[in-house]
């Protein structure tokens, strides 16, 4: 079966098996790269993990590994001052799942939420990174529930609220505004939901009701996750902006319009934007810093 792969079959061999092996190795070769790509995911993750430190590095971050057992969980921090409060950003689902299947690793290979963290102006800010992501000990079939069906799932929650206190201790810090990207957004109103000390909270594109979004899309149901919009009211009084983006083809511009309608919200502001799910919010982020979010920080910050 490899003879026609390797260097000793020669052309003539080759040439001899076109209409049958020529045929297979058509269909072979897809999925030999394929497995190529999975047996290399790990050492990818390290790489890009490398390159998030060095980047972040010059605006004064360093990285952290929050030991969460069964968990660690990757993140990235700036404390300038201490005390006050703390910004976090949430990662999204990254390449948890594509094209309706499960992949190895979840690490984004671009990490816009850490594009939009870099940005911000606060003197206490952590990226947060979701279970399995730049961690190839924990990207294994084990943990691949907490990437797919259940990437919102308590213990996933637990985790990320738990590498918080953490940072919140490093920095002295008190109170935590949370920033949340796609499904980092659901993940961020769950925190809310649980945590008593959300000043603020802001998605961008977020991933604000799991029932209705499986629905809509025909998507598999998440039936390990919690669904963010299931508890909504219990945050009402906590000031939030929810952008969307009007060109995001995977996360439908009247989703946080779903998770607001019906309920009563002391300050919610919906705002589009014109971006796609995973484009355009980059080189925007500092406009819409200056003009939403650090106004609503002053307003209720501390």
């Amino acid at each position: 079966m490899t003879a026609p792969f390797s260097a000793a079959s020669g052309s003539g061999a080759f040439q001899g098996r076109a209409k049958g092996g020529g045929v297979l190795l058509l269909f072979l070769l897809p999925l030999l790269f394929s497995l190529l790509l999975e047996g290399c995911a790990a050492y990818d993750s390290r790489e890009l993990w490398r390159k998030n430190v060095l980047r972040s590095g010059p605006r004064g971050f360093q990285a952290e590994d929050f030991n969460i057992p069964p968990f660690h969980l990757a993140g990235l921090l700036k404390v300038t001052e201490r005390g006050g409060d703390l910004v976090v950003y949430l990662e999204g689902d990254g390449r948890g799942v594509s094209r309706g299947r499960v992949n190895p690793d979840p690490t984004p290979e671009v990490s816009m939420t850490l594009d939009l963290a870099l940005q911000d102006p606060h003197p206490r800010v952590l990226y947060l990174a979701r279970i399995g992501q730049y961690m190839p000990a924990y990207a294994t079939e084990k943990y691949r529930i907490y990437w797919s069906s259940g990437r919102l799932a308590p213990p996933a929650v637990e985790a990320a609220s738990r590498a918080i206190d953490q940072a919140k201790a490093k920095c002295g810090a008190e109170k935590v505004h949370l920033v949340g990207f796609s499904g980092g957004g659901g993940l961020a109103v769950l925190l809310a939901e649980e945590r008593r000390d959300v000043l603020t909270l802001v998605t961008v594109a977020g991933l604000l009701d799991t029932d209705w979004w499986v629905r809509s899309r025909n998507y598999k149901p998440m039936s390990q996750s919690l669904n963010p919009a299931d508890r909504a009211e219990d945050i009402s009084q906590i000031p939030q902006i929810h952008f969307y983006g009007t060109r995001d083809e995977l996360i439908p511009p009247e989703m946080s319009g779903v998770f607001a309608a019906g309920r009563s919200f002391s300050s919610l502001e919906r705002v589009p934007v014109p971006a796609f799910h995973d484009r355009g919010w980059s080189e925007r982020w500092p406009d819409l810093l200056e003009r939403h979010v650090l106004p609503l920080r002053r307003a209720f910050g501390r």
